[in-house]
């Protein structure tokens, strides 16, 4: 008898404390509301990890690169084959995740924004998240990259973040100072400051979403000297080259083994994000979204074609990664997504119990972070539109709907259409074949472009036409008659500095010259059917 009452009493006890743990947890808010972090690098190509993109591909990774924490990460969690970057480029990229618009709709579709939408008609993921639940905290390190100045991350609603930096961050402290020989691209500095956020919003028991936008793997190329020399040492890959392993090494930006290396210590800072989470015990109430903000420019893309600045799959198809609460584990997802789905995502995560407005083009994750292939992203904009009306190359748009692409020349209005489901490469054009697929998917297109007024390419080459034969070259002849009046009189010990400043000056003059030749003939191609 007193051992059933023994019993009971400890079946009671149990009961008790788990009910009070419960009630304890789910009074916690750092561990009922989520935390979100989205890891953003920096022209980082499809296969340019060690991790596999797609699972039937063995060359969808690189045979020289090494990434542990990113191969870690996927096996966490949940690989997408198909997620694009908004665009091609980083600043258009940036604006569209943080509003959840494409370029397109934000009118910031390069690297210039002589036309661009004002900022404070927008609202940002983390002003998005305080409206809806005002306990969270929001944070931004590294790179920032967006204009104009006034537009700052603490406007943009972050509580915490390194400022308003450009690529001139990644490798300067200042002029003629650069970064410190142990930690050259700030890697790890990020990383210190995200952890150091992290503790900080567990020790107050706030959820927090943070962006860690890493400089990392743009150029100029260069890593820990310890991590170049590994790679100095291993075995060659696909696109090396025998120069990659002389010593001294090639130019900073032309070094596979220095890449390899920057990509190796990117590796390395991302887990120390990944190991932080893991010591403050978040793990299973943080989200975590690893993607880059465009198609590598570096090598090359195979088997993608093209790269940055081209809307072909290699310049926006980009590495993406997921982790988190109920996240598939050590999976692949073929279901096509977009960089400004993450806003939509957020949203739902956070607990929002509305649908957003059909302003915003995207659609939650949730359902395929869940399910896999088998779930089913509903966006307000069904169509993926891509608009790069780029003025010093190849202006083109481009269109995904199901498994279907289009390509469009803005300049000479030629298509191309793909089923990138089956040919990622891009290979078998099916325009000539499929006439009405062709058709609609150019007028979804051009439908969408003209609806929200898309920035133009004329627009832009006219300015910029301006800027340089206005200003800029009269500038620099000046500048060049200037310096050839003062090596007339100069000292012989200051002849050679002067004689390279003049080079220099010509160089440049040239090149503005040619731009303006550029800009003549490319507008001379364009036709009317483009934006």
């Amino acid at each position: 008898m007193n051992v059933i009452i023994k019993n009971v009493f400890g079946s009671f006890k149990l009961v008790l404390f788990t009910t009070i743990f419960f009630i304890l947890y789910s009074c916690d808010s750092s561990r009922s509301q989520p935390n979100i972090i989205i890891v953003l690098t920096d022209d980082q190509g499809w296969t340019d990890s060690s991790v596999k993109m797609m699972k039937d591909r063995d060359d969808s990774k690189s045979d020289f690169y090494e990434t542990p924490n990113m191969q870690r990460m996927a096996n966490e969690g949940l690989i997408f084959s198909s997620a694009y970057a908004p665009a091609p480029v980083c600043t258009p990229s940036r604006y569209s995740i943080l509003y959840g618009k494409t370029p397109a709709k934000l009118r910031h579709t390069t690297l210039k924004d002589w036309h661009a939408t004002p900022f404070e008609d927008e609202i940002s993921i983390p002003q998005m998240i305080k409206e809806i639940n005002d306990n969270y905290k929001a944070a931004h390190f590294g790179k920032w990259h967006l204009r104009p100045k006034s537009l700052t991350p603490e406007v943009a609603g972050y509580d915490v973040s390194d400022g308003p930096t450009g690529n001139f961050e990644g490798d300067w402290v200042r002029n003629g100072i650069k970064n410190s020989s142990d930690d050259l691209k700030r890697t790890f500095g990020i990383s210190r400051r995200a952890c150091d956020f992290m503790a900080d919003q567990v020790s107050k028991k706030n959820p927090f979403f943070m962006q860690v936008s890493y400089y990392a793997v743009h150029v100029p190329n260069y890593g820990l000297e310890a991590t170049t020399e590994k790679y100095r040492k291993k075995k060659a890959g696909k696109k090396s080259v025998p120069r990659d392993f002389e010593l001294p090494p090639p130019p900073l930006n032309e070094g596979m083994v220095s890449y390899a290396a920057m990509l190796e210590d990117l590796d390395t800072g991302f887990g120390m994000i990944l190991d932080k989470i893991d010591e403050l015990g978040i793990k299973e109430n943080t989200y975590v979204i690893f993607t880059s903000d465009n198609g590598g420019g570096f090598r090359g893309n195979d088997p993608l074609k093209m790269g940055k600045a081209d809307l072909w799959e290699g310049g926006i198809r980009v590495p993406t990664i997921v982790r988190g609460p109920k996240v598939l584990r050590n999976q692949y997802c073929d279901v096509p997504i977009a960089g400004w789905d993450f806003y939509p995502t957020v949203s739902e995560i956070i607990g929002n119990p509305k649908r957003l407005a059909s302003e915003f083009d995207g659609g939650s994750l949730l359902s395929v972070f869940e399910n896999g292939n088998a779930g089913k992203v509903i966006r307000n904009t069904e169509e993926m539109i891509f608009h790069f009306p780029w003025f010093s190359g190849e202006p083109e748009s481009a269109i995904r709907l199901g498994d279907y692409k289009l390509i469009k020349n803005i300049d000479s209005g030629q298509t191309w259409l793909f089923d990138v489901n089956k040919d990622i490469e891009e290979s078998n054009d099916l325009s000539d074949a499929m006439p009405a697929k062709t058709n609609e998917l150019e007028k979804l297109l051009s439908d969408y472009l003209e609806r929200h007024n898309a920035e133009n390419v004329m627009d832009f080459r006219t300015k910029r036409r301006k800027i340089i034969a206005e200003h800029a070259v009269p500038a620099e002849r000046k500048r060049l008659i200037n310096i050839r009046e003062s090596l007339k009189t100069a000292k012989i010990v200051d002849q050679p500095k002067l004689i390279a400043e003049l080079n220099k000056t010509e160089k440049y003059l040239k090149w503005l010259n040619n731009q303006v030749i550029f800009i003549d003939e490319r507008s001379k191609l364009h036709t009317k059917s483009g934006m």
